[in-house]
């Protein structure tokens, strides 16, 4: 049994630790494979879709449904009605008359509603390509200045999360990009880097991490820009929609957190600490305890690191912003409601370790954990659906744990060599045991 358990522990760091399997060539031909999946069945939607219609008798990219209509609903001054659901639902039916659909309610803040502002300007299927055409290019624009290698275009233009963003039509794009743009510019133009972060306030449950990692990692300038961004957002929202759209908004809050708790929206759509552990027990305040223990515990460690990130060498912090790495690794922790277009933003602190990696070395494990990183989007939704385990969690784990070590290596040395005395203890004990009495071992 020994040797058995040996043999295995073996394969397993071969496979898993070491992931020599896990050759350039091949990471790259599984790149293209999973373009390949993605894009074309993105596209094969598109070609069989009917008057704007896709195999469900839903709008292409349907989520955007709920953007354009509140733009319509502003552009004709009913702006109060965006949070009223019954008259949202109202004009988007109006819009889309030759469809049947449920209601694609609009919970975002009156800072996001500036963004969709414009969008009932063009027809729904011209401001969709201009939206997702805009979004994409900042966002892969963003991936090009952190990878600028010729070799890197090809897995970023078939990274899953891109294919997931613009399939659904959503702003997880725009938000991945705000993100990524703040990770490359923190470095040289920290109040620029900021003015992104900033701007991050038309979703803000994404920015729960944000100030603490930024005042551990003593970025004045980039806390300043943030302010200077987030309350111009703030106030020029304030004047365009008055208190009504505020108040409509919390109001719609308090509906959204009605249909998202009575399961409207299915747990295994959902990404966060909260659905993975609804969808393995089914109880409301055990899910809403584990989420905030993790979120907790993500904060803290986010902080320790983003503090210990001003100790790297010069050389280790002039590739992006190892702070910004820790923020966005960080972030799907910190809110219960979040889906796989909202981690679309992983792919920056999976960037970074794999830069830091060309330049020193691969340590163990971080091949397969950056592989499962890129890939698991893909299938994130059925794989929750069909196993009832949320994915997110484990994966985001393991990318702040990669992201961690790279910032504290010492700390996780002492930290994995006192785990391996411990285990050995353990097990001298065992042998200890075992031959003073055999039957009970």
């Amino acid at each position: 049994m020994r040797a058995l358990a040996k043999g295995l522990k073996t394969v397993a760091g071969r496979v898993f630790l070491q992931a020599n399997w896990l050759t350039r060539g091949r990471a790259l031909a599984y790149c293209r494979i999973f373009g390949l999946y993605g894009w074309g069945l993105f596209l094969s939607i598109i070609v069989v879709s009917h008057g704007g219609k896709n195999f469900e008798g839903l709008p292409i990219c349907s989520d955007f449904v709920s953007f354009w209509a509140a733009s319509s609903q502003v552009l004709h001054g009913h702006s109060a009605e965006v949070y009223d659901a019954v008259k949202h639902h109202q004009a988007e039916l109006a819009a889309f008359s030759d469809f049947s659909f449920g209601n694609f309610a609009f919970y975002y803040p009156p800072t996001f509603l500036l963004v969709c502002l414009p969008l009932a300007l063009a027809p729904y299927r011209l401001s969709l390509a201009v939206f997702l055409i805009l979004t994409a290019i900042a966002f892969v624009g963003a991936l090009r200045r952190l990878l600028p290698q010729r070799w890197a275009l090809m897995p970023i233009l078939a990274f899953p999360g891109l294919v997931i963003g613009v399939a659904n039509g959503q702003n997880g794009l725009l938000t991945g990009a705000l993100f990524g743009w703040a990770m490359v510019l923190m470095r040289a133009r920290p109040f620029l880097a900021g003015l992104c972060l900033g701007c991050l306030v038309i979703k803000p449950q994404l920015l729960v991490a944000a100030p603490l990692v930024l005042l551990c990692a003593r970025r004045w300038w980039a806390i300043a820009g943030g302010l200077c961004s987030g309350s111009m957002i703030f106030a020029v929202s304030w004047v365009v929609f008055g208190s009504s759209g505020w108040n409509g908004f919390f109001h719609m809050s308090h509906e959204a957190r009605v249909v998202f708790e009575h399961g409207y929206v299915q747990a295994w759509k959902m990404q966060s600490v909260y659905a993975a552990v609804n969808l393995l027990c089914g109880r409301e305040w055990l899910a809403y305890a584990v989420q905030g223990m993790a979120t907790v515990m993500a904060l803290s460690l986010a902080g320790w690191l983003a503090a210990r990130s001003r100790a790297l060498p010069r050389n280790a912090r002039s590739i992006g912003a190892p702070e910004m790495a820790v923020m966005i690794a960080a972030m799907p922790f910190c809110s219960p409601f979040l889906l796989d277009y909202d981690v679309a933003c992983l792919a920056f602190p999976l960037g970074w370790v794999l830069l830091q990696a060309r330049d020193t070395g691969w340590w163990s494990g971080e091949k397969f954990v950056l592989f499962v990183t890129y890939a698991y989007l893909l299938g994130a939704r059925l794989f929750g659906g069909l196993t009832h385990i949320g994915p997110t969690p484990l994966v985001a784990t393991a990318l702040l744990f990669v992201v961690a070590r790279r910032i504290a290596p010492r700390e996780w040395l002492r930290l994995r060599h006192g785990v391996a005395q411990y285990c050995a203890r353990g097990g001298q004990k065992e042998d200890v045991l075992a031959d003073r009495n055999p039957a009970q071992a």
